[in-house]
């Protein structure tokens, strides 16, 4: 006979929530001594049976017999040294040192304001911390976002068609892991990566060690002032839900100044729910947003009237097996 499902009780779901940030806390120590790479090259990890013991209840570590450790799937991701790491965002997010972290202590702010948490404490944006307040930071932040494209694009490829030839534009597309990635998919490609100045030196070597400087170039540049012209494809990853709606549209605009008339912009963005009692990132992401950027994430009817307003027709949203969407539009 089996025993029937109980409830759980809420008290105990609360410590389950509070222990969160024990959890967050053992995924930073762990990336931080980096442990991960001590158990892939079978060294002595330097830290105690209990921490690892722990470590397995969430994930990153499985126990063999004898009392040896290997890494899961999930602590694999926290190697330094192997592509798609998820080590610089353990670093970015979780270190209690970095502009991430200081900036959540300041939650309450933008919970009872819905401000920008990150000026709050520092007094300048997020943007200007990274390039110059503190570029080490803005370093390792470029790495995040590639490691976090690697571990993405795969199934935004598997979805979404490329065109067969012409010229894709990828703006605020950092060192170009994406628009690399596309134009190995379709060889009949060129491509622009635009970004901020500071990205460039990255940039320039990912797109050589890729092979790829013959049909892609890195331009500096600033969104809200233009974007370069002449495009067939444009594209944005995870950009437009670093801005209100006001800093939104003029990015749209900027765009749309620039884009032929038969050209795509393809969006690579979370769609929120409308059902609040979906678990699910993009709630998540968007306090994160509110927290440092004062950004925000949309729901679909949210992205049609952003979109709808800044002189382009939402044509269709792709779903992915990943918290992204591809959200396609044409110029009206």
């Amino acid at each position: 006979m089996q025993p029937q499902h109980q409830p759980v009780p809420p008290h105990a779901l609360f410590f389950d929530l509070a222990w969160g940030h024990f959890r967050a806390r053992l995924v930073e120590v762990f990336a931080t001594l980096g442990v991960a790479d001590a158990i892939a090259a079978g060294l002595n990890p330097g830290v105690n049976e209990r921490f690892l013991r722990t470590c397995a209840t969430i994930g990153l570590v499985q126990r063999l017999e004898g009392g040896s450790y290997a890494l899961t799937p999930v602590g694999n991701l926290l190697r330094s040294d192997i592509p798609g790491s998820m080590r610089p965002a353990a670093l970015a997010i979780l270190s209690p040192n970095c502009g991430h972290y200081k900036a959540w202590e300041n939650l309450a702010y933008s919970a009872q304001t819905e401000g920008n948490a990150f000026i709050k404490t520092y007094g300048h944006d997020i943007w200007e911390y990274y390039t110059r307040t503190n570029p080490a930071e803005g370093e390792n932040f470029n790495k995040t976002m590639q490691g976090m494209s690697v571990g993405f694009i795969g199934a935004i490829l598997d979805l979404y068609q490329l065109p067969a030839s012409g010229l894709v534009v990828d703006i605020a597309g950092g060192v170009g892991t994406m628009i690399c990635a596309f134009l190995k998919k379709q060889p009949g490609l060129r491509g622009i990566v635009m970004d901020l100045e500071f990205t460039r030196p990255g940039a320039e070597a990912y797109i050589a060690g890729e092979g790829l400087q013959d049909r892609c170039a890195f331009r500096a540049g600033d969104f809200f002032q233009s974007v370069p012209t002449g495009g067939d494809l444009y594209t944005m990853k995870w950009i437009l839900h670093d801005w209100n709606d006001e800093q939104s549209a003029r990015i749209l605009q900027s765009i749309h100044r620039a884009m032929p008339a038969h050209a795509k912009l393809a969006l690579v963005e979370a769609v929120v729910p409308d059902d609040d009692s979906i678990a699910n990132n993009a709630r998540m992401m968007d306090m994160n947003m509110m927290v440092m950027c004062g950004g925000k994430e949309r729901s679909e009817a949210e992205w049609r009237e952003l979109l709808g307003s800044n002189g382009f027709q939402l044509e269709r949203i792709i779903p992915t097996p990943t918290p992204n969407f591809v959200i396609e539009a044409l110029k009206k």
